[in-house]
């Protein structure tokens, strides 16, 4: 299953196609690419997973892909971009590696719909070309499986190294609900009978803050090669699991780079 981390790396790669074009309106844009990360959320083992980014503008709707998800934005301005999104939120299943983790019940998947804005929030902070965008965005699952309100918010400096070369620096902070804070990284009497972790309750809140670095390259006038490493901190409840204290890591890592097409 696609994790956060994707998603993120997705946005950013979109991200980078709008700041390229500067003043001139962002391109249709596709990139697919091959990724690692957390083999489920608080694990310290990895997957290589497949994730893609896409952006492509229908009359006055903008469509984007973004790793697991999609939104539509109905307003874009050029300075202010806000719409609808979905997203699937992955849960944990049979197929981890962790033979302990896997001792613990399963916790399905949920699709989460909203809103979400991304302002240009600054520009011309270092060069003439360098651009501050703020993002957030907050929704709800509708599949039944989770209650309450998932949400994050992010800050993207994009500064052009070289007219090829584009370079991004994104901070971004996510929260999850009670919901799926305890179905995710709690451990019940059940849990703790089946797998031997100590028992463990996990309300919601913020659930990371993580730093994304991102650089891309164009190859030719339509090609271009991406690259995407980025590292979070689980914070509170989440991080004193025993799914991350004893059998995962609270700072998961991910890597990955993609091929990308203008149009």
């Amino acid at each position: 299953m696609l994790k956060s981390a994707f998603a993120a790396s997705a946005a950013i790669i979109i991200l980078s196609a709008s700041a390229s074009a500067q003043e001139g309106g962002a391109p249709d844009f596709v990139a697919l690419g091959v990724a690692t990360a957390p083999d489920h959320p608080g694990s310290d083992e990895y997957r290589i997973l497949p994730f893609g980014a896409g952006r492509v503008r229908l009359g006055e709707v903008v469509l984007q892909v973004e790793g697991p998800g999609l939104s539509a934005a109905f307003l874009d301005t050029g300075r202010v971009e806000a719409g609808a999104y979905a997203r699937w939120y992955g849960g944990r299943d049979s197929d981890i590696d962790d033979p302990v983790v896997r001792l613990l019940p399963e916790a399905d998947g949920g699709a989460v719909l909203g809103g979400f804005v991304r302002v240009l929030a600054a520009r011309g902070l270092t060069s003439d070309f360098d651009r501050v965008y703020l993002s957030a965005r907050a929704g709800a699952d509708v599949t039944g499986e989770y209650d309450g309100l998932f949400w994050s918010a992010s800050a993207a400096w994009t500064a052009p190294l070289s007219p090829t070369t584009l370079f991004i620096a994104n901070l971004s902070v996510s929260g999850t609900p009670d919901s799926y804070a305890d179905r995710l990284f709690s451990v019940d009497a059940v849990g703790f009978a089946a797998s031997g972790l100590p028992v463990h309750t996990a309300e919601g809140g913020i659930q990371d803050i993580g730093v994304t670095l991102f650089l891309d390259q164009q190859v030719s006038e339509n090609w271009s090669v991406t690259g995407v490493l980025g590292a979070s901190r689980l914070q509170g409840d989440y991080a004193d699991s025993p799914i991350v204290t004893v059998r995962g890591s609270d700072t998961p890592v991910f890597a990955g780079i993609a091929i990308g097409r203008r149009f």
